[in-house]
């Protein structure tokens, strides 16, 4: 089986896992769902920045990374912010190095937040889900075919020598059609194309961002856990920049509704 063919057939699977536990479980089972996803980027990203900071990985913030995407999800995002400050501050001051401290932070903001946002988008609206795999999903495709296809001009060779501008472009208009489509589908309001157009190129610079600590720790992938796709972070890393996106064009724009009432 070659890598193309693995890498489709791991793709589909998991769309079609992932699509189905949406539209059939309950919000809370999803929410845990992904605080059980969040568990696993945590221990990549520590196992990652275990490589250049030994002794940064311990089993213990597996623990930490679900109750503090738990706290963020259905309670708190201070307490989940407390709970993370108050272990790495415990961690770092047996070791007495502020590396510790910055590292481990570092880790569960990349590793607890960033996947976490997901569940906050289903307390929105699970629709807005689907269109966010639009944007990620056709983003990452058009970029892979159009980069094979017409790729000349690198766009980041040191952190990924394999992605090209023209893949960048592609992947950008495919983004855009795919996530108005996705809107005027599921009824959502216009200002949700704000999203879809800056997530588009997000997404982007979140699959550079992951290539960035991996280039760092000499590592070519998070882990092995996907065939043909490496980590669960190597696959999600454009979607928890976008869904990032989400939230922040939402909650903007929900500000702006309360300063216009006013």
């Amino acid at each position: 089986m070659n890598e193309l063919t693995k890498r489709f057939l791991s793709a589909i699977i998991l769309a079609s896992l992932v699509i189905a536990g949406i539209i059939y479980l309950p919000v809370y089972v999803v929410k845990v769902f992904i605080a059980i996803i969040t568990v696993l980027c945590v221990y990549e990203i520590f196992n990652l920045l275990d490589k250049r900071l030994v002794g940064i990985y311990k089993k213990e913030v597996l623990a930490v990374g679900f109750l503090s995407s738990l706290s963020l999800m259905f309670l708190s995002f201070y307490l989940a912010l407390l709970i993370i400050v108050v272990y790495s501050f415990y961690e770092a001051v047996k070791k007495y190095d502020l590396n510790y401290l910055t590292y481990i932070i570092f880790g569960f903001f990349y590793g607890v937040f960033f996947p976490s946002s997901l569940g906050l988008m289903v307390d929105i609206d699970k629709n807005l889900l689907f269109v966010l795999f639009a944007v990620v999903w056709t983003g990452d495709t058009a970029a892979y075919f159009v980069g094979k296809l017409f790729g000349r001009v690198k766009l980041a060779p040191v952190l990924s020598p394999k992605k090209t501008v023209e893949g960048a472009v592609g992947s950008f208009i495919g983004s855009v059609l795919a996530g108005y489509f996705a809107v005027k589908y599921f009824g959502f309001e216009s200002y949700w194309m704000v999203a879809v157009i800056v997530s588009a190129v997000l997404l982007q610079v979140g699959d550079l961002f992951e290539s960035f600590i991996k280039r760092q720790v000499g590592a070519k992938d998070s882990s092995n856990l996907i065939p043909g796709h490496g980590g669960l972070l190597d696959r999600i890393d454009s979607l928890i920049f976008a869904s990032v996106v989400f939230l922040a064009v939402y909650s903007i724009v929900n500000q702006l509704k309360t300063f216009t009432m006013l």
